[in-house]
């Protein structure tokens, strides 16, 4: 009788396990994907610990320039005004920085 119980056992995993297969390969991607759009916020850490704020940029993030880390910003190209949070205030809209 054990071995009927154990070829029970091991059809039944076998089965939930392709259930679960099944239903991954259903869902899409978006696990792995992230489509989101950006955050209107977007906070980085520079490399002497200080926090830069960017407010509504298309994007931002880091780079390597040079072997050394800095931070991108890409305003908006609606024209609307992108707020970066430095040392100091700056204003970047698609004509320049002020």
């Amino acid at each position: 009788m054990k071995p009927l119980n154990a070829l029970l056992v091991v059809v039944a995993v076998f089965a939930f396990s392709a259930l679960q297969i099944e239903r991954a390969k259903a869902e899409s991607l978006e696990l792995f994907v992230d489509d989101t759009p950006r955050k209107e916020r977007n906070s980085i850490w520079k490399g002497d610990g200080s926090l830069v704020i960017i407010d509504n940029a298309e994007d931002s993030g880091y780079v390597i320039k040079d072997g050394e880390v800095e931070y991108f910003v890409e305003p908006k190209d609606d024209g609307s005004p992108t707020f970066i949070y430095d040392d100091e205030l700056i204003v970047c809209t698609n004509t320049g920085c002020y």
